[in-house]
This record gives C-alpha cells, structure tokens and sequence, in this order.
C-alpha cells in the first residue's frame, strides 16, 4: 500500500506475507505495557528491518533520529496495512 503526507512525502508498505506477519508479532510482543511512543518507535523499527516498511527507507538509527510525528505516521500506516492484510471480507 502507498500512502502520501504533505508533511512526510510518501509511505509504502509491502504487500504482508504471514511470514512477517509472524515475525513483526514476535518483534512486538511483551512490550504492551510500555509508553506509546516506545511502542510506535518499535513497530517502525520492526517493520523496517522485517521488509514491510519499503519506503522511506529506514535504519534503526533513522528510527532513533526521526521527529516523533513521523514515526507516529509511519506507524498508522503499517498498522491500516496489516488491518487490511488480516481482513476477512464476509461477502466472499
């Protein structure tokens, strides 16, 4: 999925295999207790070196470095691209 921002330029995520899926998962789990903002700044950095984030490319310290809106941002943007992923449509 690609997404533009006025503020930002443009968001493209990969179509999600369930191999990242899964991975991504792992990367995330035990730390849903911490800040928000911890826990966006981990999904980018789990999506970024699990392949799913294509576009802007991004390095763990990109991630560290990067204005906090943008990885909110970033993180709206996987987290609609793995809803979509994960849908099941009941007409089909």
């Amino acid at each position: 999925m690609e997404f533009t921002s006025e503020k930002f330029g443009k968001c493209v995520i990969a179509e999600i295999t369930q191999k990242q899926l899964e991975a991504f998962h792992t990367d995330m789990k035990g730390i849903e207790l911490e800040a928000l903002s911890v826990w966006r700044g981990n999904s980018v950095r789990s999506a970024a070196k699990r392949g799913i984030l294509m576009e802007p490319v991004m390095s763990e310290e990109d991630v560290d470095n990067a204005k906090p809106a943008l990885i909110v941002w970033l993180s709206d943007c996987i987290f609609k691209t793995i809803a979509e992923a994960m849908n099941l449509d009941p007409l089909s």
